[in-house]
């Protein structure tokens, strides 16, 4: 599928769980919870990301793109066109955009 001018492949979501002291989880989900992050999903994608492009320049062939934030309306539209998504998927994944990091306003820590 095309994309902003972009070939893009559709994501599909796999599930890990994984277990955390107690301590490390709270750590979590007061992140979350303070915006920095829309899900604690969000968190560690965001870590793996990390981690990953620093691999990348370690290791030759393992490298990540940097996300491009475009407007909310953009996206709305560029998926609309497609024609293979109904309005309510549509919905849930600018509400869902909305609320990542990319797109949440910083505030500054004092």
């Amino acid at each position: 599928m095309t994309i902003f001018g972009k070939n893009c492949n559709i994501l599909v979501m796999k599930t890990v769980n994984i277990s955390l002291p107690e301590s490390l989880a709270q750590l979590v989900t007061q992140e979350v919870r303070r915006g920095s992050y829309a899900s604690i999903s969000e968190f560690f994608r965001n870590i793996l990301r990390n981690y990953l492009s620093e691999q990348g320049k370690k290791e030759e062939g393992l490298v990540f793109e940097e996300f491009d934030a475009q407007p909310l309306e953009k996206i709305r539209r560029s998926f609309e066109q497609t024609g293979l998504y109904n309005k309510k998927f549509i919905d849930g994944l600018i509400k869902g955009l909305a609320k990542s990091s990319p797109y949440v306003p910083k505030t500054s820590k004092s």
